[in-house]
């Protein structure tokens, strides 16, 4: 059984957030998760497994949750209430905006560092990887040892796309005039892909066009991914095989993103086999792509770490 501890944080703008971290004998090397779209850990099996496998390997797992988990949640501030408890702040995929996410990378990176962790590998599922991508854009970091794209998406393009959402130009235009009445947190008419409940503000964050989360822009195909260019460590990618994020197809995705990655040292592309984009039964292949990746990085000398 793996050593498992429920850890918090306190982000900057002060808002509590807990996760979950896999101890390994040994504390050098740490793979950090960002999560994606109405996440939590109890619901992630996958993150559960790559934990596991990763701390019995003498590498620790830290599985940090982000503003975005759950649909809808209540998170603790620093500001207390009459009978003594805290405020609390209501967000989730409902009501995040997409640019606060450096509050919580940063929140986590912090804590990895303070658990006495030397090497980080930054690790994002499906959003997660675009806000691991926006963060580190903006913010060096030199214990950045490399980052792990799992099912990276482009956000616009699985918007505008007609069969992913038909209805997008009429939720951009809501939202937009949502935004001009002073009702950013109005919830949109309409579901986003049959099932996600958006306020105004957070679909224009993550659906349009030149917004903050438009840093993997497969449909549009500009001539430079500008924050994607920027990342100057080894990448490596995972998409499942029946995924359900591909823009032309898997592959060509895969393979134009790897094209834009024109900084990083290397980048490592894995399909997992009969996989969905949720991992489901194949929890352990993923873990083991991930695993084998981080074993050959670390063979690197160690000023290849401080790229």
């Amino acid at each position: 059984m793996s050593n498992i501890d429920i850890i918090y944080i306190r982000t900057a703008d002060k808002l509590e957030l807990q996760g979950v971290h896999y101890i390994p004998k040994e504390k050098d090397v740490c793979v950090l998760m960002t999560h994606g779209t109405n996440e939590n850990f109890v619901e992630n099996k996958w993150a559960n497994v790559v934990g596991r496998k990763l701390s019995k390997n003498g590498i620790g797992f830290v599985y940090g949750h982000n503003r975005g988990y759950s649909h809808i949640n209540d998170i603790a501030t620093d500001e207390l209430e009459e009978d003594g408890g805290y405020e609390r702040e209501r967000i989730g995929t409902t009501y995040e905006r997409f640019a606060d996410c450096v509050y919580d990378v940063e929140g986590w990176l912090n804590k990895v560092r303070e658990l006495n962790y030397k090497k980080i590998f930054l690790l994002g599922y499906s959003l997660g990887c675009n806000k691991n991508i926006y963060y580190l854009h903006r913010h060096k970091q030199k214990d950045i040892a490399g980052i792990i794209l799992i099912s990276p998406p482009d956000m616009v393009g699985l918007a505008k796309i007609p069969e992913y959402q038909p209805n997008y130009q009429d939720l951009l235009e809501e939202a937009k005039k949502n935004m001009k009445l002073g009702e950013p947190r109005k919830l949109l008419s309409t579901l986003v892909w049959d099932w996600k409940i958006l306020s105004s503000q957070t679909f224009l964050d993550l659906f349009e066009e030149g917004g903050p989360a438009d840093n993997l822009p497969v449909l549009k195909n500009p001539e430079r991914f500008v924050e994607l260019s920027s990342i100057n460590v080894p990448i490596l990618t995972t998409m499942g095989e029946y995924d359900n994020i591909a823009i032309k197809t898997l592959q060509e995705d895969m393979e134009l993103i790897e094209s834009k990655a024109i900084s990083c040292p290397s980048f490592t592309k894995r399909f997992i086999m009969g996989s969905n984009h949720f991992y489901e039964r194949q929890e352990e292949s993923l873990a083991d792509s991930i695993l084998d990746w981080v074993k050959e990085q670390l063979k690197m000398k160690p000023e290849d770490f401080s790229r």
